[in-house]
Parts: structure tokens; sequence; C-alpha cells
């Protein structure tokens, strides 16, 4: 079973981890007094996709996803969410890869970490 959906398609292969974390928006300032005034704006998630190495192929097919729109609809797992899952609509943030090498003749990409935020 897929780990995590992207626009309705599973990733493939289920990442290596998927870091979940949850901040607030806010407006803040402070008064003439020195007090700290804080309004929320809102609570978004930012889900982190990680692999400790993939082949090149399987990578490709989901940075093209990812190319295909600016924003994404990602199903993943959530503490907070129904039946322990969440869906957000996304934006992708800096992925980031290490250097490569081939086994078996493929290429394989390591250290991989994809960022998905919430919009």
């Amino acid at each position: 079973m897929a780990l995590v959906t992207i626009n309705g398609q599973a990733v493939t292969p289920n990442p290596s981890d998927c870091k979940v974390g949850h901040f607030w928006l806010t407006k803040a300032g402070r008064a003439a007094s020195g007090l700290m005034l804080m309004e929320r704006i809102a609570k978004k998630r930012t889900v982190t996709l990680s692999w400790d190495a993939i082949r090149e192929d399987r990578l490709r097919a989901i940075l093209d996803l990812l190319d295909s729109r600016t924003f994404h609809t990602v199903t993943y797992p959530d503490p907070q969410g129904d039946n322990g899952q969440a869906t957000i609509t996304a934006y992708v943030g800096d992925i980031q890869m290490d250097r490569y090498h081939t086994r078996n003749g493929y290429r394989w990409w390591i250290d991989v970490e994809i960022p998905l935020i919430e919009r």
C-alpha cells in the first residue's frame, strides 16, 4: 500500500521517511508596553518525503509528476487526520539530492528530500 499519494497517484517506491511538520502562520508585534501581541492566521503543514536511495527512473517519474502543475493534492499519514491520514493542497519546496552511483546497470540517487508545503 502506498504511504503517500500525489494527485491521486501512489508515490513509488514508498519513501524511506515521511516527516510531517505543523506550523502556525501568525501576525505578531509588540504593544507600546513591550507586551507581545500575536494573532493566529492559520495552521499549515509540511510533508517532507525522503529516500535513502532511489533509482533514477523512479525519481524522474516523481519529479515529472511534481513538475506537471504548481499545486498538488497530497495524502499522507498524519496522527490528527481522519483514520490517521490527511490531505492537503501543497506546492513543492527546494528539492535536495546527493550524488548518484551506478549499480546493476541502474543509476541511483541518494539522500533525496522533497518538501511539500501546504498552500
